[in-house]
């Protein structure tokens, strides 16, 4: 026969080791819970970094480009009245404008770049070498070798 005091014993072991357990799984869930916490902090934070890139897009798209997108679709009486504008003609009155914000020569890719940062995209095999072509064949812009393009008239 057991004894009661075994019996009251074992109970108290049985408890310990429960309450023992518990003890454990609820530490082994407040690092689950902090994993957790930590994961879903990094992600708002990356959602409303993507948040503020968006939205400064949406500001850039809002302004009005610099100069006419050559390549934007024209309806047809404005065609008709600027069917003698060409591309390049495009390519240079924007490159004017962005060598005199630059003061100081640029080189054709940096250009290019300008050009689209200011919704300005040339769709040509080689845009570069297109603003090359332009700019080559206009007195009003020359070329400083390994410096880029200027203004002809920067110089005065």
């Amino acid at each position: 026969m057991v004894d009661v005091g075994e019996q009251f014993a074992m109970l108290l072991l049985s408890l310990e080791k429960r309450v023992l357990q518990k003890e454990d799984e609820l530490a082994q869930f407040r690092v689950r819970a902090d994993q957790y916490c930590r994961d879903q902090e990094a992600e708002i934070s990356k959602a409303k970094a993507q948040v503020e890139i968006i939205r400064a897009q949406m500001l850039e798209v809002k302004k009005e480009p610099l100069v006419d997108n050559p390549l934007a679709p024209v309806k047809e009486e404005k065609a008709q009245l600027t069917s003698t504008v060409t591309q390049s003609d495009r390519i240079r009155d924007a490159a004017k404008v962005l060598l005199r914000e630059a003061g100081e020569p640029v080189m054709q890719l940096e250009l290019k770049k300008r050009m689209e940062a200011k919704g300005i995209y040339i769709h040509a095999r080689n845009p570069v070498d297109l603003i090359r072509s332009a700019l080559r064949r206009n007195p009003e812009f020359k070329h400083i070798h390994a410096q880029g393009w200027t203004l002809t008239d920067a110089d005065a």
